[in-house]
C-alpha cells in the first residue's frame, strides 16, 4: 500500500503481531522455569523450617494424626506441621539412619515395607546432603519433578529428608494457561486490528482531505476550506497553514490578474497610441505636402509675374499657407506634449469656472471682430485636480473651433456646471450642424467633417480628447436646433483631495490613468 494510512496500518500490524508472538515466546520459554525457580525456593525454605523441629517427634505425632483421623477427615485434622504444605502439593518422605521409612505423605506407616537391598539403600543414601538444594528431574513417566534431598544430624539421629513436588500440575496449568494466552493474543491481534484500522484511516483521511484540496487549489479552485479543529494537533496546524496558503495564493492570484488586466488594457493603449503614431505621422506627411506644393508653385509663379499686384497676392497666398503650416506644427508639438511629454502629468486644486473664464475673455476681441454674441454661464464651485495648462489648451481648443464655424454675428455660449461626479465645460456655437456620419470621427487627428470650414488643421478636437482621457474624463458633441455644442467632462474634486491639496501636498496623473 502507498497511502499513509495503508502503511500505517501495516506497520501497526505487524509490531502488534510481533509483540504478541514475543508474549507468548517468552511466556512458553520463561514461565516454566520461573515457576520451577519458585517451588525450589519454597522448597528449601520449608527444610530449613523442618531443620528445627524434632524430626522425631514430628514423625511420631504426624502417624498419629493419620491412623487417628480417616482418610477423608485426615486433612481436617489440626495440629498437622506438614499439612499445610502437603495441601499445596509437597510431598515427604523422613527417614532414619537406617533409612528406615519414619514418614511419608499420604501413607500410613504400616503400609509401607522396604524390601531394598542394601547396596541399594547405599547408594540411594548417596544422594542426600546436608546443605541440600531443591533441584528438578525429568521423568518420563511422570513428566518430571521438583526434588530436595537432605540429611539432617540431630544429636546422635541422622534423618534424611525428602521432599518432592510433582511437575504435572504445573505443566498442566502453564499449558492450560499458555492456551488461554493464545486466545487472548488472538482476540487481541484481532481487536488491534480493528482499532489499528480505524486509527489508521482517522489519521489517513485529514491527509487525504490535505491532498485534495490542495489539488483544488492548484486547479485554481478556493471552494473547499481544511477542518481546524481535529483530535490531532499536527493535522489541525496542517490545517491552518494550508487554509492561509489558499486566502494567500488566491488574493495573490485575484492580484495578479489584476495586475495582467491592467498590463494588457496599457500594452493595448500603448498599441492603439503607437497606431495613431503612425496614423499621425502618416497624415502630418500628407498634410504638409500640400502647402508646400502651394508655396512651391506661388515662387515659381512669383518670378513670372510682372504685375506688382498679382506678386503681392502670390506672396499672401504663400504666407497664408506658411501660417497654416505653422500652425499644424504647434498643434503636433501639443500633442507631442500630451502623448509622449508628459507621461506623468502633475495635478493640483483648480477650478474650472475660473479657467473657463479667464479664457473666455482673451477670446473676446475674436468674436468682437466677427460680431459674434457671447453669453458665459458658471457655476460656483466647479473644483477638480488637473493639469492647469493642459485644461487650458482643451478650453481653447473648444474656444477657436467655435470663433472658426460661427458665421459673423452668430452667437456662441460657453457653460462650466457641476453635472453628477463631473465638472462639465460646453461651448455652443451657431453654424452648420455635423453630419451623423461625422460626429464619431471629428475627434481623428486630422479629420474635417464634410461642408465644414477649410480653416485649421483637424488636431484640435483629437488634442482636446487626448488631455481629457489623460485626466480621466469623457468628451462628446451633441448637434442642436441651429447649431453645434462640444463639452468634456472632468471628474469633480473629491473632499480628500481638496483637504490633501490644503495641507500643499502635489498630486500626479500616471499614463494609466487616461
Amino acid at each position: 500500500m502507498r497511502t499513509i494510512s495503508g502503511r500505517l496500518f501495516i506497520i501497526a500490524v505487524v509490531l502488534l503481531a510481533a509483540v504478541s508472538a514475543g508474549v507468548g515466546i517468552l511466556y512458553s520459554g520463561v514461565t516454566r522455569q520461573l515457576y520451577i525457580k519458585e517451588q525450589c525456593r519454597i522448597m528449601e525454605e520449608v527444610y530449613g523450617l523442618l531443620l528445627k523441629e524434632d524430626l522425631a517427634a514430628l514423625c511420631e505425632k504426624e502417624n498419629q494424626i493419620k491412623s487417628i483421623a480417616g482418610e477423608d477427615e485426615w486433612e481436617e485434622q489440626s495440629g498437622s506441621f506438614l499439612e499445610p504444605y502437603e495441601n499445596n502439593n509437597l510431598r515427604f518422605r523422613i527417614r532414619d539412619k537406617e533409612f528406615r521409612l519414619l514418614y511419608a505423605s499420604n501413607k500410613t506407616l504400616q503400609s509401607t515395607g522396604d524390601q531394598t537391598e542394601p547396596e541399594q539403600i547405599r547408594r540411594r543414601i548417596a544422594r542426600y546432603e546436608e546443605n541440600a538444594r531443591a533441584k528438578y528431574e525429568d521423568m518420563e513417566a511422570s513428566g518430571g519433578r521438583v526434588v530436595l534431598r537432605g540429611a539432617a544430624v540431630q544429636g546422635e539421629n541422622t534423618f534424611y529428608i525428602m521432599i518432592t513436588q510433582s511437575s504435572y500440575v504445573a505443566n498442566r496449568s502453564t499449558s492450560y494457561a499458555r492456551r488461554v494466552l493464545y486466545v487472548v493474543i488472538a482476540v487481541i491481534l484481532i481487536l488491534g486490528t480493528v482499532c489499528v484500522r480505524a486509527l489508521a484511516r482517522s489519521i489517513g483521511r485529514p491527509v487525504e482531505d490535505a491532498a485534495r484540496v490542495a489539488q483544488k487549489i492548484a486547479d485554481k479552485d478556493f471552494s473547499e476550506k481544511l477542518q481546524e479543529h481535529t483530535k490531532y494537533r499536527e493535522l489541525n496546524e496542517l490545517g491552518v497553514s494550508i487554509n492561509e496558503m489558499s486566502g494567500q495564493l488566491q488574493n495573490y492570484i485575484r492580484d495578479l490578474e489584476t495586475y495582467n488586466q491592467l498590463l494588457q488594457e496599457d500594452n493595448l493603449r500603448r498599441a492603439e497610441l503607437e497606431q495613431h503614431r503612425k496614423r499621425f505621422v502618416n497624415n502630418v506627411s500628407h498634410e504638409l505636402k500640400t502647402p508646400l506644393a502651394i508655396i512651391s508653385g506661388q515662387l515659381e509663379l512669383l518670378s513670372l509675374a510682372q504685375d506688382a499686384q498679382k506678386r503681392q497676392k502670390y506672396c499672401d497666398s504663400a504666407m497664408d499657407e506658411i501660417e497654416r503650416m505653422n500652425d499644424m506644427v504647434s498643434s503636433m508639438l501639443q500633442i507631442f506634449s500630451v502623448e509622449e511629454g508628459l507621461e506623468r502629468l502633475p495635478v493640483q486644486h483648480m477650478d474650472l469656472g475660473d479657467t473657463a473664464g479667464a479664457a473666455f475673455g482673451e477670446f473676446a476681441p475674436l468674436f468682437a471682430r466677427k460680431r459674434i454674441r457671447t453669453v458665459l454661464q458658471r457655476e460656483e464651485g466647479c473644483h477638480i485636480c488637473g493639469n492647469p495648462e493642459n485644461i487650458r489648451r482643451a478650453v481653447n481648443n473648444f474656444l477657436m473651433n467655435a470663433y472658426r464655424y460661427t458665421p459673423e454675428g452668430g452667437t456662441v455660449r460657453v457653460s462650466v456646471n457641476r453635472n453628477g461626479r463631473y465638472v462639465l465645460f460646453s461651448v455652443y456655437n451657431d453654424g452648420q450642424r455635423i453630419a451623423e456620419k461625422d460626429v464619431g470621427r471629428i475627434w481623428d487627428s486630422f479629420y474635417q467633417g464634410d461642408g465644414r470650414s477649410e480653416e485649421g488643421t483637424g488636431l484640435g478636437l483629437y488634442i482636446v480628447k487626448s488631455i481629457v482621457a489623460r485626466h480621466g474624463g469623457v468628451c462628446g458633441v451633441e448637434n442642436q436646433e441651429n447649431g453645434v455644442e462640444f463639452w468634456f467632462g472632468i471628474p469633480r474634486e473629491t473632499e480628500k483631495e481638496r483637504n490633501t491639496e490644503k495641507e500643499g501636498k502635489s498630486g500626479i496623473i500616471s499614463s494609466g490613468q487616461a
